[in-house]
């Protein structure tokens, strides 16, 4: 029997027509029933690809900028700095720098323990009532002794790096003052033209470097890669003060 769908209503064969609507009949319900379910399971495909597609998108996206952010977070290597006419990137801390980390960290642990023993005095001595119970006052106590050990302890470190600051700054200026008294930005030059040829500014730059490297490790007995690397900088900004 002929059908509207959207009034909901058959007609006798032979109407076309729906008398309320103006709408066109459907052959049956039936066919109108197949109908609506085809066209639900087409609009479900559809969201459902849709929906596929936008994950993709958005896993592509977020791996990219998951590889950008280690990109930049991460320190550039050697080779790295190599293809990209970049100086070694190594960072070495100077004795003076230590020791003054050190006495920082032996301060707050000082105050931490201090604090934490006086707490648990008055918790023995039930001054200062809180639920802690016998446990909790006892790692309180241990809390506050192992940070007051601990404080110790990075004195006792921050004395011995202490005495070693000045035969650091002694040796760094004995060799920095050795390599500019031994060698000039235009004999460096000379060399690297005589090896590589001409060279654009950022890979003559690189060379310089490696030729100060070179000549230090070669020279002296220097074991620390950061500690030539920190040499170099200093040499490397009194050969060439222009660059």
């Amino acid at each position: 029997m002929p059908y509207c769908p959207k009034c909901d209503m058959e007609f006798i064969e032979g109407i076309t027509v729906c008398s309320d609507c103006g709408s066109a009949l459907m052959e049956s319900k039936e066919v109108s029933d197949a109908l609506k379910r085809q066209e639900q399971e087409e609009t479900l495909a559809r969201a459902h690809a849709e929906y596929q597609a936008q994950l993709s998108m958005g896993e592509d996206i977020t791996d990219e900028i998951d590889d950008q952010t280690k990109e930049e977070n991460a320190t550039p290597s050697p080779a790295f700095n190599r293809r990209h006419g970049l100086p070694p990137t190594r960072v070495y801390v100077k004795k003076s720098e230590q020791y003054d980390d050190l006495k920082s960290s032996a301060s707050a642990f000082f105050l931490v323990g201090g604090v934490l023993i006086v707490f648990s005095v008055l918790f023995w001595l039930d001054i200062i009532s809180l639920p802690l119970g016998i446990i909790g006052k006892a790692v309180l106590s241990i809390l506050g002794v192992v940070s007051l050990l601990v404080a110790v302890k990075t004195i006792r470190d921050a004395k011995n790096i202490k005495e070693q600051i000045g035969q650091e700054e002694l040796q760094t200026q004995k060799l920095i003052q050795w390599f500019v008294d031994s060698y000039t930005g235009q004999t460096l030059d000379e060399q690297i033209s005589r090896e590589y040829g001409e060279l654009i500014f950022e890979e003559l730059s690189l060379k310089r470097f490696e030729l100060i490297q070179d000549i230090l490790v070669t020279n002296h007995d220097l074991s620390n890669p950061s500690y030539v690397d920190l040499l170099t900088e200093e040499i490397y900004s009194r050969l060439y003060p222009d660059s």
